[in-house]
């Protein structure tokens, strides 16, 4: 079943793998691995394994090592993009760059990987003015804040009574009106309420679960679930093993199924879908978790199954859903 996964911080990663130390990629210009095969979670070859229909990119940005390095989170971002950029054209007959659902489907008509452009930390944004920039390099999806609190709003990390501020719901706003999603993931409770009262379109939470299951506070509650849900929204499920349960971890299907049922309880299957989250963590026992890489992903199929899903039901979740979002807000 093809797949398209929300959330995975493969492009940052590629920085560190067979490197030591924190912030490499403020230290290095380029890489020490590539796309096309590495020791990550992901890369083509594994996401031709997944099949996979389309992979969102997120370029992270670190504000505090953008501080400490010097350099403006904008040119930060630049420079990610421009290595984004670079490494799909390494892998041009595999992969594509698109910007909206006919692009995507273009890609697949031509057999090949669809890959969107995202950023985690709107912090970049100083100006509404550097949102058209955005669009115009590609960017589909801001997940509007990361754990530092910023100008936007508040993270989840630090004060979950405190939201978006001026600038944040000012951004919210521009962001519909030009047709990149708004990701509410990181967000405070009370940033996603803000978001949910001003929005216009459909909202993701790119890699989120929910908390009922996991006492995390980077999961949702059950009221915010039902919020995104009624917005037309979807949640990507992530794989990290903190956001998955309390006192297991390692990442085991039956976790990720339990978020699965509970959200599908919740929220309806219209709300349902993946985002990995993979190259953006980093597992206590690799070598224990029954899901260790992008084309793992199809291992929860048969699992869904057994849980009730049907047919129609696992396909939104895989792609449908998501297809759905694209669709009708990606200009």
């Amino acid at each position: 079943m093809q797949l398209i996964d929300l959330h995975a911080d493969t492009l940052t990663s590629l920085y560190y793998e067979m490197s030591a130390g924190k912030n490499q990629e403020f230290k290095l210009n380029t890489p020490v691995s590539n796309l096309t095969a590495n020791t990550l979670a992901i890369d083509v070859a594994k996401l031709k394994q997944a099949d996979s229909l389309a992979q969102f990119f997120v370029l992270w940005l670190n504000l505090q090592a953008c501080k400490e390095y010097k350099i403006s989170p904008w040119e930060h971002f630049l420079k990610l993009h421009h290595e984004l950029i670079n490494q799909i054209s390494l892998n041009n007959n595999s992969i594509s760059l698109v910007q909206n659902y006919n692009e995507l489907m273009m890609v697949q008509h031509q057999k090949k990987l669809a890959a969107f452009t995202c950023v985690e930390e709107g912090g970049f944004i100083e100006s509404l003015d550097q949102l058209n920039q955005a669009l115009q390099l590609g960017v589909r999806y801001i997940t509007l804040v990361w754990n530092y609190e910023t100008h936007i709003g508040v993270p989840a990390a630090i004060d979950q009574s405190r939201g978006l501020k001026k600038f944040g719901k000012e951004m919210v706003e521009v962001m519909q009106s030009l047709g990149i999603m708004v990701d509410v993931s990181h967000l405070s409770d009370q940033g996603v309420k803000d978001v949910l009262q001003i929005t216009k379109q459909p909202i993701i939470a790119s890699h989120s679960n929910a908390r009922n299951i996991c006492n995390h506070s980077r999961n949702l509650t059950d009221e915010l679930i039902r919020g995104i849900a009624d917005s037309g929204g979807i949640i990507g499920i992530n794989c990290v093993p903190y956001f998955l349960s309390d006192i297991d971890p390692t990442i085991k299907i039956s976790q990720l199924i339990a978020h699965f049922k509970h959200m599908h309880k919740v929220g309806g299957e219209n709300l349902l879908a993946i985002g990995s989250d993979f190259d953006g963590f980093i597992g206590t026992t690799p070598e224990l978790d029954e899901i260790k890489n992008i084309a793992d992903i199809q291992k929860l199929i048969q699992p869904l199954a057994v849980a009730g899903f049907k047919p129609d039901q696992i396909e939104k979740i895989f792609n449908q859903n998501a297809l759905r979002v694209i669709k009708t807000i990606m200009k």
